[in-house]
């Protein structure tokens, strides 16, 4: 060995070590009450089931600088004191005869508690077993684990067996008397032993206590009843005139626990069980039930976690077993009451078990009449039919008094039992299902019926590829499209008379030039929706075809300040109404090389400025905003600008950025096919991912800026809105990062581009 070396001791500052477990083990600082109480009322069930006459009672004295808790249980010799109380870990509570008492306590580190808020404790306790009296203390700041420091001295004997546990707190960790009273009374309500906090009794109360009241519209009960197997035990429901149920059980015995009793006492909806072990409080537990039930139980085999804060892993399982067999055993009694049908818990358990025969006695609202009666006398009717929507004027035209219509409720689980029963009972639905209510006749249509079919069957068949058979009626709903057959052509009705429609009708015919560009948005927003599965790309055949001539490459791509064109004055003439949308296109190329200070203002809404952009069927859902959808087409103008900016945004956009030549020239074509916008960012890069619509491959285009443009990833989702021009595209650029992409005068920004195809669903 080198002379050099030697050895030391690995030393712990106990004092601090047992304030860390305490912190640790305790959620509250007050836990040295409750586990000083708990102590004492197990040391008095200890000292009962030996034998001895005597009154019990646990004393709790609490102030701002000390808590002390005085009770007349079995006491501890000066050998228990030191091989059980100051040895963490050890408990002289793990014995048959302790289990028996029904002790609470069994983990023997309750002595812990104190030195998470007392820098001194005393202990003297008088042994029931032996007559000897031992008077032990120490200092926090004294312990230690390589020295003695814990005193132990006999003291005389007082005929008076029992424990006095003295903390002395520290400065920093005084306690609030009334929340020490408040902390208390949970844990000591129904133990029946008295416990007194300040002189004033806090224990004695009785389980049922926490029912309301004991009034009720029914009552049955239950002799023996097992529940799962784990418990036996006499059940009482009681039913409330307004469909509560409240459960009482009591002379609980269990197969775990031979011996030792307990009671259940539950109320709905309040989410969570006091359990208890022999009246002493463990924790609150939430069990899975439509119920919801809170309310006591007191079952000998729960057992708690070292800091007492929740049961364990076997608690918890045993007492879900016991509680999911109670809803079954609750619920089949509470069947045969009405006032149950007003129960959403006992409603849940009908949806659950799949029991809805058991739904007769429940009432539903009928139409037109208003009235309620029970399912089980409306369904012997004649032409009876449900309806499961929300809408008005579906009622009023499918009920009458010929045909009475069941409205089924807006809640759930009502509306699941409802819709259960009646289903059970082969009652069906009213057909609601779109339709053409009136089809109106090539002879009895305008020019500008025959203007608009043309133009829609047109654009269907370039653009998409789906040859299409456009007819005019009204449909039911007011819907503006209605897609009756998908063969080929498709025939695809308008209404003519729909708030998205009449508007192009009367567009025709007061601005021609604006016309077209309109009619595609129309096929955009409100047209491909419902048509997207026809398109032929949308098959494997067809997208594969469309991939052909798709390569990657990478180049370098510049622009700069001129190659901006100004579209805030445009767009806000075009709002205005001053301008048409052809001149505004014409004005926007001709102004493509102006010099303007960029503004990156984008509060005002697309409304305001494109106000029919998103024409479409509000009465529709369309789906997510963020599915496949077409580009915006103004193909028929030229532009030279490779950057387009808005002060107002255009689909949340106020920056639109041209793909680079060699992009536009292989892989352009991809985004005249419906898709969906995915951008991400993250250090100098921007990653674009175009899906295309048939979902089995996409495109990618992969930006690299001159300069950082953001120190944090961000991205997502976003509206599809690539505005199509003629022989260039523009790609939107979120506002998060829309400054970076606007060069300032003289600035040439260097873009570093590639482009490739991604395969999705491989």
């Amino acid at each position: 060995m080198n002379s050099a070396e030697r050895k030391i001791p690995f030393k712990v500052e106990i004092s601090r070590i047992l304030e860390l477990l305490a912190d640790q083990i305790y959620q509250s600082p007050l836990a040295l009450l409750r586990e000083n109480t708990q102590n004492a009322f197990d040391a008095i069930r200890m000292r009962m089931s030996k034998g001895d006459s005597f009154e019990p009672a646990i004393l709790v004295t609490v102030d701002s600088e000390s808590v002390v808790v005085v009770d007349n249980g079995i006491g501890m010799t000066a050998q228990e004191i030191e091989t059980n109380y100051w040895y963490a870990g050890r408990s002289g509570k793990n014995t048959d005869e302790a289990r028996a008492a029904g002790v609470v306590g069994t983990f023997g580190i309750g002595a812990m508690a104190n030195f998470g808020v007392a820098d001194a404790l005393e202990v003297v306790s008088e042994s029931a077993r032996t007559g000897e009296r031992t008077l032990s203390s120490v200092e926090k700041s004294d312990l230690s684990t390589d020295s003695n420091v814990i005193s132990v001295a006999s003291i005389e004997s007082k005929g008076r067996p029992g424990t006095t546990i003295r903390a002395r707190l520290a400065s920093e960790s005084r306690v609030s008397v009334s929340e020490a009273r408040a902390y208390l009374h949970e844990f000591v309500e129904f133990v029946d032993v008295p416990v007194y906090f300040n002189e004033e009794s806090l224990s004695g109360s009785i389980h049922r206590s926490v029912l309301p009241s004991e009034k009720h519209a029914w009552a049955e009960k239950r002799k023996g009843l097992d529940l799962a197997g784990v418990v036996m035990g006499d059940l009482e429901v009681l039913g409330m005139a307004t469909g509560e149920l409240r459960v009482v059980i009591q002379n609980i015995t269990s197969p775990a626990s031979p011996g030792q009793s307990g009671s259940v006492v539950l109320l709905q909806g309040r989410g969570a069980i006091r359990t208890l072990r022999s009246g002493f409080g463990l924790s609150r537990v939430a069990t899975h039930s439509g119920y919801r039930w809170g309310g006591v139980a007191d079952l000998p085999f729960l057992r708690p976690t070292a800091g007492r804060e929740a049961l364990d892993a076997r608690s918890n399982q045993l007492l879900q077993h016991i509680i999911s067999a109670l809803d079954d055993q609750v619920s089949s009694i509470a069947a045969s009451h009405s006032e149950s049908f007003s129960n959403d818990g006992f409603l849940q358990w009908i949806v659950d078990t799949k029991g809805f025969s058991r739904c007769g006695p429940l009432e539903v609202h009928l139409r037109p009449t208003g009235q309620f009666e029970r399912l089980e006398d409306v369904v012997k009717r004649r032409g009876i039919r449900y309806y499961s929507g929300r809408s008005e004027s579906v009622v009023q035209t499918y009920a009458s008094e010929d045909e009475t219509l069941i409205v089924l409720s807006r809640r759930s689980p009502r509306r699941n039992c409802e819709l259960g029963y009646l289903r059970s009972k082969g009652i069906r639905e009213v057909d609601i299902s779109p339709r053409v209510t009136r089809e109106i006749p090539i002879a009895q249509q305008s020019f500008d019926h025959s203007a608009l079919a043309t133009r829609l069957a047109r654009i269907l068949e370039e653009d998409y590829f789906l040859a299409a058979e456009v007819r005019f009626g009204a449909i039911s709903g007011g819907l503006s499209i209605l897609v009756t057959d998908s063969g080929n052509p498709a025939t695809i009705y308008v209404n003519p008379e729909s708030s998205s429609v009449a508007p192009l009708l009367a567009l025709y015919r007061s601005d021609f030039d604006a016309f077209g560009p309109f009619v595609k948005d129309f096929v955009r927003s409100a047209v491909f929706p419902r048509i997207a599965k026809l398109v032929p790309s949308s098959t494997r055949e067809g997208s594969e075809a469309f991939l052909r001539h798709l390569r990657a490459n990478r180049e370098w791509f510049e622009y700069e300040l001129d190659d901006k064109a100004n579209v805030d004055e445009i767009f806000k003439e075009l709002a205005a109404g001053t301008l048409t949308v052809v001149e505004a296109t014409k004005r926007l190329v001709d102004s493509g090389r102006s010099v303007v200070e960029v503004s990156s203002s984008g509060a005002a809404p697309v409304s305001s400025v494109v106000r029919d952009f998103e024409s479409g069927d509000e009465d529709t859902e369309l789906g997510d905003t963020f599915e496949a959808r077409p580009g915006i087409d103004r193909r028929e103008q030229r532009t030279d600008a490779l950057i387009l900016t808005s002060e107002s945004p255009v689909n949340g956009y106020c920056c639109f950025l041209s793909l680079s030549e060699r992009v536009q020239r292989e892989k352009g074509d991809f985004f005249l096919q419906p898709h969906t916008t995915e951008i991400v960012w993250g250090g100098r890069k921007v990653m674009f991912i175009f899906q295309h619509h048939s979902g089995h491959f996409g495109l990618y285009y992969d930006i690299l800026c001159p300069g950082l443009v953001s120190a944090e990833s961000g991205g997502g989702q976003y509206v599809t809105s690539t505005i199509l021009a003629n022989e260039r595209t523009f790609v939107p650029v979120p506002s998060a990062i829309a400054d970076d992409f606007m060069p300032s005068a003289g600035e040439r920004k260097r873009l570093e581009v590639r482009c490739d195809v991604l395969y999705l669903d491989r």
